[in-house]
């Protein structure tokens, strides 16, 4: 029996869950558009240790020429995930891992300032 090949992602998208959290970090004005703020908690996100995986039940939002035009964001993937053969199904789950990091549950917008200002201990 043959292996099914499956192939990488042509949309990133992002779960209903994550989309409230998503509004409010670009709402804040701190972004450019979503795909920035997207962006920024991807960042987060492997700053966190977040590993390789998948987001099941993200919907459509972006074609990945929007969100990566020039290739930078796979290129930085596969330095981080030499082992990924999926890069944009990885840069998706890690938008929503850093997404639903963001997420405390509440109304107020994520806290940008805490994530850039904070100090690492050693």
């Amino acid at each position: 029996m043959a292996l099914e090949k499956t192939t990488d992602k042509k949309t990133i998208g992002i779960t209903s869950a994550n989309e409230r959290v998503l509004t409010l970090l670009a709402a804040e004005g701190l972004f450019a558009s979503e795909i920035e703020a997207a962006k920024f908690a991807m960042a987060h996100a492997i700053d966190k240790g977040i590993t390789r995986g998948t987001t099941d039940g993200a919907g459509t939002k972006w074609n990945v020429g929007s969100v990566d035009s020039d290739g930078a964001l796979k290129a930085v993937v596969e330095a981080l995930f030499p082992e990924e053969s999926q890069p944009y199904r990885l840069i998706e789950h890690l938008m929503n891992e850093g997404l639903r990091l963001f997420d405390k549950g509440h109304t107020l917008p994520p806290d940008v300032a805490g994530v850039l200002f904070a100090t690492k201990v050693a």
